[in-house]
């Protein structure tokens, strides 16, 4: 009878567990020496600290942090250590897009591996011990990626939906649809130094197109681990309140570059995979909790999220009300306005009638004999 399955490893070969689709390899021990670089694009947003601090609490004994200068003039200083790490922060004096961000920390980066993390994500503390071992355990391997834990937040920045992101590596789902976070990722830097780079011609799903590249040079190695977190606030335009034009013209600029790069037959073994929807597949995973907690537990869940949403509604159906009212207010204002403006003019008319009437013509000599009387009357009073 075969020994327990360790986890992370899917496929038991005689006596030993391998991932599935690789060759079995001898027993070797992890190279502690290797280092690895995580490069982080900066914005300066507050959540930087927290994304640090999940490098410093890495397990991994050899690590640098490359935080590149994306927000450009007035990003706060940093530390020359992150943990008992180093830490390197490199500004180029401008702000940065994206891509020119990626490359400028590829360039900058010295490890053996490296891997990227966004200023709003989270790694978990064995993240790149976990996928270092993989590597070196399954070489010649260069890529290895792991399952990310991603939660949506809501406009008001609650945190709502949470969804796993931790699908086998499947290259025809992949020329379809990104379906591997940014940070989940780690690989060996020979292969920026074989020509893979961010393209800075594209705007968005850049991330995609760099996997993209780095699938043509070898085959992702797929852990099945749950070690980063994605928070998805919205910030790169993929949030709850995406815009779905830009969206949309992102993926076809990258479409356009590729479709001239894949063969028929690949290109329909991508619309296959989207159509059977081998992306959105989540593997089976053991729980120690019986069905009725576990249904309990999404209900409580979907519940806080539903609370959240009223809440928002309310808020919004107040606004709307006072908007009304003021609407109202204001109409009944211009309404005023309106008769006093009228009343106004037909006070005018009547003064104009009545200067233009036989009366007011006649009796001009006596009013000026009046007002000659009144003048003399007052200088006779002095």
């Amino acid at each position: 009878m075969g020994a327990a399955r360790p986890p992370g490893l899917t496929a038991y070969n005689g006596d030993k567990w391998v991932l599935r689709g690789f060759p079995v390899m001898p027993d070797v021990f992890p190279d502690q020496n290797a280092l690895v670089s995580i490069i982080i694009r900066s914005m300066a947003r507050p959540t930087l600290a927290e994304a640090l601090d999940s490098i410093a609490q890495q397990t991994w004994p050899s690590i640098e942090a490359v935080v590149v200068n994306a927000q450009g003039p007035g990003h706060p200083p940093l530390n020359q250590t992150c943990g008992r790490f180093p830490l390197r922060f490199i500004d180029q004096g401008q702000p940065l897009e994206r891509s020119a961000a990626a490359n400028a920390g590829l360039e900058a980066a010295h490890g053996h591996y490296v891997g990227f993390l966004d200023d709003d994500d989270l790694l978990f503390p064995d993240h790149v011990a976990t996928l270092v071992n993989a590597l070196q355990q399954q070489r010649p391997a260069q890529i290895a990626y792991s399952g990310v834990r991603m939660i949506a937040y809501l406009p008001n920045g609650v945190a709502g939906a949470e969804t796993v992101l931790n699908q086998p590596f499947h290259l025809p789902s992949l020329r379809a649809q990104n379906y591997i976070p940014m940070h989940a990722v780690l690989f060996e830097r020979a292969l920026v130094e074989a020509g893979c780079r961010f393209d800075e011609r594209l705007d968005r799903y850049e991330d995609w197109d760099f996997w993209l590249q780095l699938a043509e040079q070898d085959q992702f190695l797929h852990v099945d681990q749950i070690t980063a977190c994605y928070r998805n606030f919205g910030h790169s335009g993929f949030g709850l309140d995406a815009d779905v034009t830009k969206i949309a013209a992102g993926r076809a600029a990258l479409f356009d570059k590729w479709r001239q790069r894949w063969t028929g037959a690949e290109l329909s073994e991508a619309l296959a995979a989207l159509l059977d929807g081998v992306i959105h597949r989540q593997a089976p995973r053991p729980s120690t909790e019986s069905p009725l907690e576990t249904l309990s537990a999404r209900l409580n869940e979907q519940e806080a999220l539903l609370r959240e949403i009223l809440a928002q509604l309310d808020a919004d159906r107040q606004q709307r009300d006072a908007f009304t009212q003021n609407q109202r207010q204001l109409a009944e204002l211009t309404g005023q306005m309106q008769y006093l403006r009228e009343q106004v003019a037909e006070r005018d008319r009547q003064l104009a009638s009545f200067y233009q009437s036989t009366s007011w013509r006649i009796t001009r000599p006596l009013r000026g004999l009046v007002k000659t009387l009144r003048q003399w009357r007052d200088s006779g009073s002095r």
